[in-house]
């Protein structure tokens, strides 16, 4: 078995809209999350629907029959439709070939997976690339049940499912609706013929959640059969959607549309080989996949995974949107001129749900209100609205911004209900009942795991920047026309209070990870390196320095940097087993991706004068290489959460995470900047 399944094995694919939706799924193709599936469908507040978990797939020509499709049971799985993928592929979007066994260039089979960007709509298209007319037997497999969800033992047996199926001139459509949660889920294809079927698939078996101590058994139904034939080199397609679709042949079109842009890979196969060869043309040694110009296009259209009408997903299957992280993401977007105004789009939503102050930690999601239960989301924010206003330049948006960044650091200063106050020498102090308001902010029982008590060093160069933000706006506002605007002289003053008090957080070896008082608590975490990577730094060169180099010497992995230091007693090796276990280990040692953005700019304000363009570009490649080689060989599709702190490989947490993929194309795009030569 080649490398290149292995790998795939463990790495998934994603689709996802402006809506939310997602489709999401292994390299080959077996459901091992009860979030796999081919459509889960977006709606208002991110409330999201899981409907269709995949198809039962049969195959048959003179006689002789193979399954596509393969199901995970607990002691089994059935059918083996993986022994006969021949190869993936899981960018722009996932596609796969089988054949008969052995593998042979009579029987090919191309299966691609897309979506619409606008409607929660799935399509998936079969190929025949063979030499021989082909019957397909299709049974989509519905879930119809909140994604979060899964369907249990002998619930769907009898329960009332309304379904119906209308022949029209350009498909055949079919649709189902459960009586008990009015879920619905639409079907058409362009060819064949649909009739009424009833059956469960069950005890579908989901391992990755089993091992993640989660319930890991449902239900599956399927409530049609689909017939069709395919001579070589004809298509046909299968739609799902959540609601009824009135133009079958317009939104295949679009579906396509929105994929014709974007590169393939090089072996790729497009059409029949006239050689009836295809086998031997592909690449089974992993070379890349992707040059350098495609590898870009690719990752761009991964970062865009994320991004709704008016906000960000933090991450795919589990999360919704969330205010440090989308600010984050901002900052990767506008380093492409096309993307302001979706910026400011999303500057302008979070700006009309500020509360004493604070933008949302957690937006709106699945019937929970947004939630304000962290402090740099919103120091993040004002940065962001000095960074987009930079790009925008206009006298009316800075005038805007400075009241809004002006009211929101007022409010701060008065501090929040005992959760955190300003201290009579500037600095930001979290009480110990909000020593979960900074990113790392697990608790288990109400207690935090990686509590941040006291004045935390990131939170507080973060407020320094924020007051530095909000000074270099004002100065670019007076720039721009002949009206001046006046400065806050007490915000300017605490401004450079904080930069003397900051000092507190300097050992002469690191930085304190906060102080309890005025005694630096010194914990090796990554927190140092995000303060000090921000556009203005509180402390000289020679610590920032100093603080790069123990990082790289005991955080940095080729994947990210470590939560915490293997040196630490508290050190965990692996993020693995119950949510109890992985809370534990979340901040204390597992291995973050998006940390590589701020690592990535500690190193550039340290070397940027000392080291050439060459030399920086050799240096981030090294860092990022792991990543970059992972979408240019084609074995992954984006960036996931964490892995494990100790000998780090296996994807862990969200496989699609938004910051993640951020943090890669923030550092691409600046190398491409650079003109050198990759």
């Amino acid at each position: 078995m080649n490398n290149y399944f292995m790998e795939t094995h463990h790495h998934e694919w994603v689709l996802t809209n402006k809506k939310g939706a997602y489709a999401l799924g292994t390299g080959n193709l077996i459901n091992q999350r009860k979030y796999h599936g081919l459509l889960v469908a977006g709606g208002e507040r991110f409330n999201r629907r899981h409907l269709v978990a995949g198809i039962e797939e049969k195959v048959e020509w003179r006689g002789e029959v193979l399954h596509l499709d393969s199901n995970n049971y607990s002691n089994c799985i059935y059918p083996e439709g993986f022994l006969h993928l021949v190869k993936p592929w899981l960018r722009p979007y996932p596609a796969f070939i089988y054949s008969a066994l052995p593998h042979q260039d009579e029987i090919l089979i191309l299966k691609e997976i897309m979506m619409d960007e606008e409607a929660n709509c799935s399509m998936v298209r079969y190929t025949n690339l063979g030499q021989h007319l082909m019957h397909f037997e299709f049974h989509p497999k519905f879930t119809m049940c909140p994604h979060h969800d899964l369907n249990p033992h002998g619930s769907l047996d009898f329960l009332d499912i309304h379904t119906a199926i209308e022949e029209r001139e350009a498909s055949s459509q079919f649709m189902a609706t459960r009586s008990d949660n009015g879920f619905s889920v639409y079907g058409a294809t362009l060819s064949g013929k649909v009739s009424q079927n009833r059956y469960v698939y069950y005890n579908v078996y989901f391992p990755w959640e089993v091992m993640s101590g989660y319930a890991g058994i449902g239900d599956q139904i399927s409530l049609f059969q689909i017939d069709f034939d395919l001579a070589p080199g004809k298509s046909n397609v299968l739609l799902f959607s959540d609601s009824p679709i009135e133009d079958v042949p317009g939104m295949i079109a679009r579906i396509l549309k929105r994929y014709e842009s974007l590169p393939r890979a090089m072996d790729f196969p497009n059409e029949p080989d006239p050689d009836q060869a295809l086998l031997s043309k592909l690449d089974y040694d992993d070379n890349h996949l992707f040059d350098r110009k495609a590898y870009m296009k690719v990752l761009e259209f991964a970062l865009k995974d994320f991004v709704t009408h008016d906000d960000v997903v933090a991450g795919y299957p589990f999360y919704g949107p969330w205010g440090r992280d989308t600010m984050v993401v901002l900052n990767a977007l506008l380093r492409n001129p096309d993307n302001m105004d979706t910026v400011g789009r999303i500057l302008d939503k979070y700006g009309k749900y500020i509360q004493g102050g604070l933008i949302p930690n957690m937006m709106e999601e699945t019937h929970r209100e947004a939630n304000y239960d962290s402090i740099d989301a919103t120091m993040w924010y004002i940065i962001m609205l000095w960074k987009y206003g930079k790009k925008k330049n206009l006298k009316k948006y800075w005038k805007s911004a400075i009241e809004l960044s002006e009211s929101m650091i007022s409010a701060i200063n008065e501090g929040q209900n005992g959760r955190f106050s300003l201290r009579t020498d500037g600095l930001i102090e979290l009480s110990p009942q909000f020593a979960h308001g900074t990113w790392m902010d697990v608790r288990i029982d109400g207690k935090a795991v990686t509590p941040r008590w006291g004045a935390p060093v990131e939170i507080n160069s973060l407020w320094y920047n924020a007051l530095c933000a909000y000074e270099a706006m004002v100065e670019a506002h007076n720039a721009v026309g002949s009206k001046k605007c006046k400065s806050n002289v007490a915000l300017l003053r605490l401004k450079d209070k904080v930069k003397e008090s900051f000092a507190k957080f300097w050992d002469g070896h690191f930085l304190a990870d906060r102080l309890e008082g005025d005694k630096p608590i010194i914990e090796i975490r990554p927190n140092a390196v995000i303060a000090l990577s921000l556009p203005w730094s509180p402390v000289s060169k020679e610590v920032m320095k100093q603080v790069l180099e123990r990082s790289f010497s005991e955080l940095y992995t080729y994947y990210g940097l470590r939560s915490l230091s293997p040196k630490d007693g508290r050190f965990r090796k692996k993020y693995y087993g119950t949510q109890r276990e992985r809370d534990i280990a979340y901040h204390n040692g597992s291995v973050w991706a998006w940390l590589m953005g701020p690592f990535c700019g500690l190193y550039l304000k340290v070397y940027r004068n000392e080291k050439s363009d060459v030399e920086i570009a050799q240096a981030f490649s090294e860092f990022i290489g792991v990543f970059r080689k992972g979408f240019m060989r084609g074995h992954i599709a984006s960036v996931a959460e964490v892995w494990d702190g100790d000998m780090p490989h296996f994807p862990k947490g969200a496989p699609a995470q938004a910051w993640s993929v951020a943090a890669l194309y923030n550092i691409e795009t600046y190398l491409d900047s650079l003109g050198v030569k990759l």
